[in-house]
């Protein structure tokens, strides 16, 4: 396609007269300018233009040859063709070399001695160009609107015009199909002038057709066609002025002529618009792998064919990467969700910790965006409410349940202990944060290591752990680990043990737990003295008690055989159970002396304490047997110096 534009261009330039022309002047009646603020990402460029007074391009013909003012003068040759051309800037579509447009060729007849050409200007629009992407310096946009009158000696100029055109156009190593639509509308101004008839541009160049696009008003020029010794044009702008300014929108034709009130000679209105670039809306659920690799090479080519700047094709490339995250997200939540009933505990705990995983890496990604881009009107004005809208769709994912729930308050706990230090300042906060940092069942620290989400998660948890150890419970630790164990102070270490008992932080509760343990061991060696102390009494006492009452049961068998030996058969059974019960006590006489008598293996305490019962015991019971004796028969009992 390349080269038939470069031949038809060489042959259209070997057919170039020289190149002459009677001046008809554009004059630029007005200029308005929109007081809105075009960021860049306001690319596109539409310009609408509009003819009036065609009937009045008699007038400006004929006042080419007679001059406004002066006497006609003679041409050999005479007007043939009226040409109306655009030339227009900055379009990166063309490689941001200037192009011209024809946008109308009329027919001259001659009527007697006076011009004559038939304008039809009823048109209400032509859009020349809809939302074609303007070059680096978007802001000069303005259409040049230039009008030739051609004599029949210079009827080669419209060659020369198409000529130069044809060869711009054929410097584009890929010409898009908007492009060529050009070439073919050079076609129809060729085939209109070899037939004579009328040409009006009809080919508007559309690269997003049927596309909805934010557009207002950014700019309105009006040119006059006067001849060249017309050097100015009175154009009545305050209620021009005042409609543009209530109608940035859309223009109406009839309204735009009304406000102008012009009649002395034909004009053109120019309207540009300025278009937003519209990125695709997604929603969480359509997002996948598949959609995402279809829009990048979508936005690749796109960018390929000039059709977006380069910054925008840099923020959808970072907005594709977000996306990618958020896809990783949602697989592992399917994961997550089909398996949870069958599996362990352990590879639920997995699966859970990869959902975390990527909607943390979502997190810090938008974070970045927002801090990178905090001056980009591109992103702030077209990517930060889509980056935002899939973050939405993020945390209404997590809404599903309990464990999901407590994953995002888990990331955005972490994002609180990265970035605002006020949010862990106190041990409240603290022991408040802790408790959403360990709401979620997470693998070990082991395996949250091998991964930068992971690791975040054990390191900030230490951190916050280390400050609220050394700010609450180190203190205490340190003056219990110098306390001397004794019952007087086994309250101190009771209420350290509650309070780090309530306590979230698991590494406080480790460290106290350890200190405890050291007190309890200082703590059984205070008791096993006491024990020990306690040991050497009773064995006194038990010796003392197995002399006494060994005493008091000798006497009381003694007086018991004295008593059977002088009694009757009537107090046989008497006598017979009150030689049970004196048995029984000499019994656990004999029982109390054997056990005084044990020697312990060891100085256990658990040992001692259960030695000392035993022995208490046993001293209560002997004394007990006795008493039952005694109370039974206290003659019996009467042992003089026994006791």
């Amino acid at each position: 396609m390349r080269r038939i534009v470069l031949a038809l261009a060489f042959l259209l330039v070997c057919q170039q007269a020289a190149f002459a022309q009677r001046n008809i002047e554009t004059r630029l009646g007005y200029s308005y300018n929109d007081d809105f603020q075009f960021s860049d990402e306001w690319q596109y460029l539409s310009t609408d233009i509009y003819l009036y007074n065609g009937n009045r391009f008699t007038r400006v013909l004929n006042e080419l040859e007679t001059g406004s003012r002066k006497p006609k003068k003679k041409y050999g040759n005479v007007l043939e063709y009226l040409l109306i051309t655009a030339q227009l800037k900055n379009m990166k579509i063309f490689g941001n070399d200037d192009i011209v447009y024809p946008l109308y060729n009329f027919s001259i007849t001659q009527d007697s001695r006076d011009y004559k050409t038939q304008v039809s200007d009823h048109q209400e629009v032509v859009r020349i160009i809809d939302k074609m992407p303007l070059g680096s310096g978007g802001n000069n946009i303005d259409a040049v609107i230039n009008a030739k009158a051609i004599t029949n000696g210079e009827s080669d100029q419209v060659f020369s015009m198409v000529a130069n055109q044809l060869m711009n156009i054929s410097k584009l190593t890929t010409p898009t199909g908007a492009v060529l639509s050009l070439v073919g509308e050079f076609g129809n101004l060729l085939s209109a002038r070899t037939t004579k008839r009328e040409y009006k541009f009809s080919s508007t160049i559309r690269l997003y057709e049927g596309q909805d696009f934010d557009t207002r008003l950014h700019s309105v020029r009006i040119y006059v066609f006067v001849p060249s010794d017309v050097k100015k044009v009175d154009i009545k702008t305050v209620k021009l002025t005042d409609y543009l300014q209530k109608h940035p929108n859309k223009l109406d034709r009839r309204q735009l002529e009304e406000m102008t009130g012009y009649k002395d000679y034909p004009f053109m209105v120019v309207a540009n618009y300025k278009s937003l670039y519209k990125m695709d809306v997604l929603t969480g659920d359509e997002v996948t792998l598949d959609l995402i690799e279809k829009r990048k090479q979508k936005i690749q080519a796109a960018y390929e064919q000039k059709m977006i700047n380069d910054e925008t094709f840099r923020q959808e490339k970072l907005y594709v990467e977000f996306l990618r995250v958020f896809a990783d997200m949602k697989q592992n939540l399917n994961t997550y969700r089909l398996n949870y009933r069958n599996n362990s505990p352990e590879i639920n705990a997995k699966n859970l910790f990869g959902i975390v995983q990527e909607y943390k890496r979502l997190k810090g990604t938008f974070d970045a965006r927002e801090k990178e881009f905090s001056g980009n009107s591109t992103y702030l004005n077209i990517f930060r409410p889509e980056y935002e809208a899939i973050l939405s769709n993020a945390d209404l994912y997590l809404e599903a349940d309990h464990n999901l729930k407590n994953g995002k308050l888990l990331v955005n706990t972490l994002g609180d202990i990265e970035n605002n230090a006020k949010a862990w300042d106190t041990p409240e906060k603290r022991e408040a944060a802790l408790a959403r940092l360990y709401a979620v069942e997470l693998p070990k620290p082991e395996f949250l290591s091998a991964s930068v989400e992971g690791e975040a998660i054990v390191r900030l948890t230490k951190k916050l752990e280390d400050q609220q150890y050394n700010e609450v419970f180190r203190k205490e630790v340190q003056e219990l680990s110098s306390t001397e164990a004794t019952d007087a102070t086994l309250p101190k270490r009771n209420a350290l043990l509650d309070k780090a008992t309530s306590s979230k932080c698991q590494s406080c509760r480790d460290k106290v737990r350890e200190a405890i343990t050291e007190y309890n061991k200082r703590y059984d060696g205070y008791k096993l003295k006491q024990a020990l102390k306690k040991k050497e009494e009773l064995n006194l006492v038990a010796e003392a008690t197995v002399f006494k009452y060994l005493k008091h049961q000798l006497c009381i068998e003694n007086n018991l055989q004295t008593v059977s030996s002088t009694t009757n058969q009537m107090l046989d059974q008497y006598i017979s159970r009150m030689y049970e019960k004196n048995n029984e006590l000499g019994n656990s006489i004999k029982s109390l002396d054997s056990l005084n008598k044990l020697e312990l293996g060891e100085d256990k305490l658990s040992k001692v304490q259960e030695y000392n019962a035993r022995l208490q015991h046993l001293i209560n019971e002997v004394e007990s047997n006795f008493n039952i004796l005694y109370t039974l028969d206290k003659n019996l009992c009467n042992c003089g110096d026994a006791s």
